[in-house]
């Protein structure tokens, strides 16, 4: 007499290999998912930046400052605004030539995130030149 269905040898190999699927998809969706969150918090950051870069434009007077703080949802902040000084060999040509009317000023903007229970910081830094015209001496 021949026996119909499967046996228990069977169906515990079946279930094995659809736990071992099961697992390999969780962690390559929860890969997914780090890297996506990872990629919203550098965006956030970047458009950050930006905006405190963008922000120093709107100042009729730059002066050298520096000047941070911490947003709501956790993004440490810093701008720092100095005079632009050129950093070629001595006796090169200047690497940025200087108009002799105006001032170069360097504008360095960092955001920063993570940091806490093993997560490493993470940083976005943007960096610009802005001119402003020479004060008579």
């Amino acid at each position: 007499m021949r026996q119909q269905g499967f046996s228990l040898l069977e169906i515990l190999v079946a279930f094995s290999i659809l736990a071992l699927s099961l697992g390999v998809l969780m962690q390559i969706f929860s890969g997914a998912t780090r890297n996506a969150d990872l990629a919203r918090d550098q965006t956030r950051a970047t458009a950050l930046a930006q905006s405190l870069l963008a922000s120093t434009h709107v100042e009729p007077v730059l002066t050298a400052s520096e000047n941070g703080g911490t947003t709501d949802d956790g993004l440490r902040w810093r701008i720092e605004v100095t005079p632009f000084e050129d950093a070629s060999e001595p006796g090169a040509p200047p690497a940025v030539p200087m108009p002799t009317s105006l001032d170069l000023w360097l504008i360095k903007a960092r955001v920063a995130w993570g940091g806490g229970f093993g997560s490493p910081e993470r940083s976005v830094d943007l960096t610009t030149l802005r001119t402003r015209p020479r004060q008579a001496p």
